[in-house]
């Protein structure tokens, strides 16, 4: 019976311990809420990088994290992000997204350009002269960018549309990017919520800081949010009272 209850004692601490890492596997993120037929903003790069400029000339690959919540535009085309050169000049870095509804992790590669213009990469230090902003498209509707007096872009952003961000990395090559998962050495350059807060541009109706705390409801709301000292408190309760199950059934024998 002594074997039997340090075995239940010792799977309870263990399970205590991994719901308590899993709760505690919480980041905050940017909540974008946006309408209309263009909307973006310029973002400063964050001192939380180990650069608060960036270098085309060195940075080649982005990695972003984020979460759909509207997956289409008002003609049905599937969202999808952009990256542009600051100051404002086509082509433009395309960001394609997962429409999970899920966190998902994104590769881009800041020297791509649009198909819908010319095929020279304008990402270098010749044509990207204000280093320390870059101008973020989060949810860009089915829209010809070489159409720039809009005569023939009829797809919006459908009101109130929004998108989950956690973090823009930027890095020198393409093995750091794929590595990264927000919990490695700085990158050279990242915009974290606290930066897309105070996106400036058009179209962007809101932008609120909230928190993934691991056990939160997905956008769909399928299951229950509970907070990380509640889930934790939980786990410890039920181990307390399984043992004392335990050591009852063995007074009763």
């Amino acid at each position: 019976m002594k074997k039997l209850l340090a075995l239940v004692i010792l799977l309870c601490v263990a399970a205590t311990l991994t719901v308590a890492a899993t709760a505690a596997d919480s980041f905050d993120y940017a909540h974008i809420v946006a309408s209309g037929n263009d909307p973006y903003g310029q973002v400063s790069f964050s001192a939380d990088g180990a650069h608060t400029e960036i270098d085309p000339d060195t940075v080649k690959w982005a990695k972003i994290k984020y979460r759909t919540v509207t997956e289409k535009d008002s003609t049905g085309v599937q969202l999808r992000g952009q990256l542009y050169v600051v100051n404002e000049a086509e082509p433009f870095i395309p960001v394609t997204y997962k429409h999970t509804q899920k966190w998902e992790t994104g590769l881009i590669d800041l020297t791509a350009v649009s198909e819908k213009t010319s095929l020279t990469s304008i990402w270098d230090s010749t044509h990207y002269t204000v280093r320390n902003v870059i101008r973020f498209d989060p949810m860009e509707p089915d829209r010809d960018a070489e159409d720039q007096q809009n005569e023939h872009n009829v797809a919006e952003v459908e009101p109130d549309s929004s998108i989950d961000v956690a973090w823009i990395a930027f890095f020198e090559n393409k093995a750091d990017a794929e590595a990264y998962d927000g919990t490695q050495s700085t990158p050279y350059c990242i915009i974290t919520p606290n930066e897309l807060k105070g996106i400036s541009g058009n179209s962007i109706k809101e932008v609120e800081i909230k928190t993934e705390d691991g056990a939160a409801p997905d956008p769909s709301g399928s299951n229950p949010s509970t907070s990380d000292a509640s889930v934790v408190a939980i786990a410890a309760l039920a181990c307390i009272a399984l043992a004392g199950v335990v050591v009852a059934f063995r007074k009763v024998r």
